[in-house]
């Protein structure tokens, strides 16, 4: 019986974390229906790609030696599912936040919808730079450069984000009890949605300083750990958010 190494247990607990979060949202999306369900398939897309991501990369480590894994078309997979991951992650956040009627504003409202055009872009060209021949011209995956314009837009995007939500909750005053406790989930799992941010900035960038601990395929399993444990509670603010939502009429007249 062969042991995994730490970089399969870490990828085993990612599986079981995001299969649990992808049944509890196939089963709310049901639940609420057509025209409410918007958040919960983007939290079913990030589930099932990074199911998929890690798939690919125990596939990798057990179908090629260790010294050839990292520049694989596996490996450039896992790279470009690892970084388009998040966009999900900001679609349902900032429905999310588009659920606060009283102090968003039909402006704000309008501006976190066409949000999701840069953030379409972004994703268009980190999968563009996941696919280029160029990304595995090196021993390990690599950032090419519509790889890096993609996620520098993504991060523009998610300034644009936390913006909306300062200046949302600035107004507080204007918000119900409901949306003071949708507002108040949100902006706490910013923090930790910040962190997921920064580590893939590292890694598009990672040639400016010549080390290659934040790279996806190849850097750090631990810092690639700690991708993982922000976006939980980020994900849990979502589910927070939709549950509290759920139990009124004003949100779901269905429930």
């Amino acid at each position: 019986m062969t042991i995994l190494p730490y970089g399969g247990i870490v990828n085993v607990c990612t599986m079981i974390i995001y299969f649990i979060y992808m049944l509890i949202a196939i089963w709310l999306s049901i639940k609420q229906g057509l025209g409410h369900n918007f958040p919960w398939i983007c939290i079913t897309i990030l589930s099932v790609s990074r199911l998929t991501q890690v798939s690919l990369d125990l596939a990798a480590t057990k179908l090629f030696p260790p010294t050839t894994a990292a520049n694989t078309t596996l490996e450039s997979g896992v790279a470009i599912l690892t970084s388009i991951s998040l966009t999900p992650l900001f679609m349902s956040t900032s429905s999310v936040l588009n659920m606060t009627s009283g102090p968003k504003g039909r402006r704000m409202q309008w501006i976190l919808i066409f949000l999701y055009i840069p953030l379409t872009i972004s994703l268009i060209l980190i999968v563009a730079g996941g696919i280029d021949p160029g990304s595995r011209d090196s021993p390990t995956f690599a950032a090419t450069e519509p790889t890096k314009a993609g996620i520098a837009i993504y991060c523009a995007c998610f300034a644009v984000l936390v913006w909306a939500t300062t200046l949302i909750a600035a107004r507080l005053y204007l918000a119900s009890p409901l949306e003071v406790k949708i507002l108040t989930t949100v902006v706490l799992s910013l923090p930790f949605f910040l962190v997921d941010v920064v580590y893939m900035m590292c890694f598009a960038f990672e040639d400016l300083w010549g080390n290659q601990k934040f790279n996806v395929i190849s850097g750090s399993v631990t810092l690639q750990l700690t991708m993982l444990v922000p976006i939980v509670p980020t994900l849990l603010s979502n589910v927070h958010s939709r549950i509290l939502a759920s139990i009124t009429d004003v949100f779901c007249p269905k429930c």
